[in-house]
């Protein structure tokens, strides 16, 4: 099996995901202000397009909304790139970068969810077919595009649904009380409360699945256990897959390529059973050439 950056001229981690990016097509789905906001894509190579309009899975990266690295999840666009979907890695704003916070990531995902499905026919996908991947604080802000109303941009397209058709979250900020996380990233209490996704659970919501370490010091496993349990009880598919003694941030290919593989064979595996993705016995996990 190869790894990403293996050989003579071995990059850094960080570097081998910088170096990724660099392979995708840039546009700008989104500007605010003087903020300019790039989506890098990958295209499934002629061999591996499907005959109909392919699945997307966009990813947004870890965060607490305050930094955070769109390569972050270049590996894994690569990889499902070469099972045949449409691959997103979508930037959003943070503090550090460009005075962002939750509210803006919320916005932010919305809008790359229209995005992707005004632009449908262009990019040649399926609109119903859209998976929301995310981690940390990235995870919060795409579940919140399925959960919550409101917190849009002025000038989005509202009559265009920023819903995905399924999440996968790694390590997912979803409580955002002071049993939680984030609870002092937003405005004030009263608006972390409306953007607390445990209370916002309902029937009807679009298939998950859950990664999280049980080891985790920053965001609390108990909030996933939590959501998962009143997902269950709301008749809704909530699958999640505990990752005993990992911390925060484990599925990271630069901690752990072992932990890397071990999730991204679950993405593999939910994608297939959703329909959004054909069996591929040999594809070759982990491998990002």
């Amino acid at each position: 099996m190869e790894t990403p950056g293996a050989g003579p001229h071995k990059l850094l981690p960080l570097d081998r995901n910088r170096e990724l990016l660099k392979t995708a097509r840039e546009e700008t789905y989104k500007v605010v202000g003087d903020v300019s906001l790039p989506v890098f894509i990958w295209e499934p190579g002629p061999d591996k397009a499907p005959p109909y309009p392919k699945s997307v899975a966009a990813f947004f990266f870890s965060s607490g909304w305050d930094n955070g690295q769109v390569a972050q999840f270049a590996p894994h666009c690569v990889y499902f790139a070469s099972r045949g979907m449409l691959t997103l890695a979508f930037d959003y704003r943070v503090a550090n970068r460009n005075h962002g916070g939750p509210l803006e990531a919320i916005a932010d995902a919305r809008s790359a969810i229209r995005w992707i499905r005004l632009n449908a026919v262009e990019l040649g996908i399926n609109p119903g077919k859209i998976i929301g991947v995310g981690g940390s604080g990235g995870a919060h802000a795409i579940t919140s595009a399925v959960m919550l109303e409101g917190f849009d941009d002025a000038n989005d397209a509202v009559d265009c649904s920023p819903a995905p058709n399924a999440l996968v979250l790694f390590n997912p900020v979803l409580d955002t009380s002071k049993h939680g996380f984030g609870l002092d990233r937003f405005p004030d209490a009263g608006v972390a409360k409306s953007a607390n996704l445990i209370r916002a659970i309902r029937p009807g919501l679009p298939p998950m699945l859950l990664m999280h370490g049980t080891a985790d010091r920053v965001v609390p496993f108990a909030g996933t256990y939590e959501f998962a349990k009143k997902n269950s009880k709301k008749k809704n598919f909530c699958r999640v897959i505990e990752f005993e003694g990992q911390g925060h941030g484990f599925f990271n290919f630069n901690l752990s390529f072992e932990m890397y593989e071990a999730t991204l064979m679950a993405m593999d595996e939910f994608f297939v059973e959703l329909g959004f993705l054909e069996p591929d016995p040999d594809a070759g996990l982990g491998k990002v050439d």
